[in-house]
């Protein structure tokens, strides 16, 4: 009767200590995962801002290409413009060129039928 007792105090005296060790660790493990939700939570969080942030910088990016592309886009035609100008203009020059050059010849054939008629 009394190792009874007493196996039962000792079992009643250990069983609390046994027990805060298994409630503790259980605690940790919630605590634990908690944390990790909330560590997921917040690395879910700047994973979409840092997309955001990458999508606004790409849109901005895409708007200054786009600008660019269109500016060159006018210097190009203006080039283009400049050049048909220009072959117009040299042109033009190289027919008032031949223009002269032919108002010369008659000039100069003028000149010689003037004296030709003036010797006679």
């Amino acid at each position: 009767m009394k190792t009874k007792i007493f196996f039962l105090a000792l079992l009643l005296g250990v069983l609390p200590f046994l027990a805060v060790n298994t409630i503790a660790q259980t605690k940790d493990s919630i605590q634990s995962q908690t944390l990790d939700n909330q560590t997921q939570k917040e690395q879910d969080k700047q994973r979409l801002s840092d997309a955001k942030n990458l999508r606004k910088d790409s849109k901005s990016a895409a708007k200054e290409t786009k600008a660019r592309s269109k500016e060159a886009n006018r210097i190009e035609g203006d080039a283009a413009d400049a050049a048909k100008q220009a072959k117009q203009a040299y042109r033009t020059e190289a027919r008032a060129q031949r223009t002269r050059e032919n108002a010369d010849k008659q000039a100069r054939k003028a000149a010689k039928a003037s004296e030709k008629s003036n010797s006679n």
